[in-house]
This record gives structure tokens, sequence and C-alpha cells, in this order.
């Protein structure tokens, strides 16, 4: 509960650093723009940290809303490497990968590695595109996602990279 209070307090003051909690991974988001919805508790102990995209309404091909966001998956003492949990978040939800870097915006550790990737959800039949970085804090590894639907990713591309580029 302390965790989320902290995410809910940092995240309302404008372009404040955002602390992950369990590790010292910091980003910045423009708290006009984004929004804090909620912390998910999974059952192998790891934790997901969910914020929307609100600044103005976006709108697909297909004339739906959607909304832009940003998870971060923090998944504590995990055994394996980047690699290995980027591998298992693969088999959970299979993307194809546009773009794979181990340098770049949002790889703020040694040894990270990010994606550009899509997908079709199968639940609503749309196209999917996001970027995703995986990286290791101390014994914590992070995923860090931010996603949209593909006709809407190059509205949203800048703003995706610029907080990438904030990671640290």
């Amino acid at each position: 509960m302390i965790a989320l209070a902290v995410l809910m307090a940092v995240s309302t003051h404008a372009s404040a650093q955002v602390g992950i909690p369990g590790t010292d991974v910091t980003f910045r988001l423009n708290s006009e723009d984004w929004r804090y919805l909620r912390t998910f508790k999974l059952e192998d102990g790891a934790d997901i940290y969910l914020y929307c995209y609100v600044a103005r309404e976006l709108v697909d091909n297909e004339g739906d809303t959607v909304l832009p966001f940003l998870r971060i998956y923090v998944n504590d003492d995990y055994d394996g490497d980047v690699y290995e949990l980027a591998y298992e978040r693969y088999m959970k939800q299979p993307f194809q990968s546009v773009d794979e870097y181990t340098k770049g915006p949002g790889l703020p550790r040694k040894g990270g590695i990010g994606y550009m990737g899509a997908y079709t959800n199968p639940a609503d039949q749309k196209d999917y595109q996001f970027l995703m970085t995986y990286f290791k804090d101390k014994n914590t590894i992070v995923e860090f996602r931010l996603e949209t639907t593909k006709d809407t990713f190059e509205e949203m591309e800048f703003e995706f990279n610029d907080i990438l580029g904030t990671l640290k």
C-alpha cells in the first residue's frame, strides 16, 4: 500500500520523477497527459503498475476511442536474466518483433533489451504496436511497456520515446 501511495502522490505533480517501487529506477511522466490507474499483484509475486494517456482523445481508423497505456511489470528476485523473462512473456503473448535493440532509450541498465513490436489482439481483432524494454536493477527485472493501436502509434511514438528517454 505504501508503494501505491508513493506512486499516486508523485504522479500528481507535473513532470515529476516517479520511482518504481523496489528498484532504484525512476522515470518522468507529464501528469497532465498521463494518469495512474492501479496496481495489480500477480500470483508469482510480481507487481504491475498501470498508467493511461488522457491528454486528448485518440480515435482509431474504426472510430473507436483509444487509451494508450504504460505498463510497468516488476518481478523481484527473478532467477533468470532479461532474455529469459522476455521469452517467457513472448510465450504468453506472442508478438512480431519490428525492431530489437540493446542500447538506446529505455535501457538505463547494462544487459537490457528493447523491442518495437506488434500483435493482433484476438479479443477485439485490432492491431497493436508497442515499445517495450526489459532491464535488471539489483535482483529485480523490470518490463516497461508503452502501447497503443497500430493506427495511432505514429501519433504516440514521440511521447513514448520521450518517457523512455527519462528512465534512469
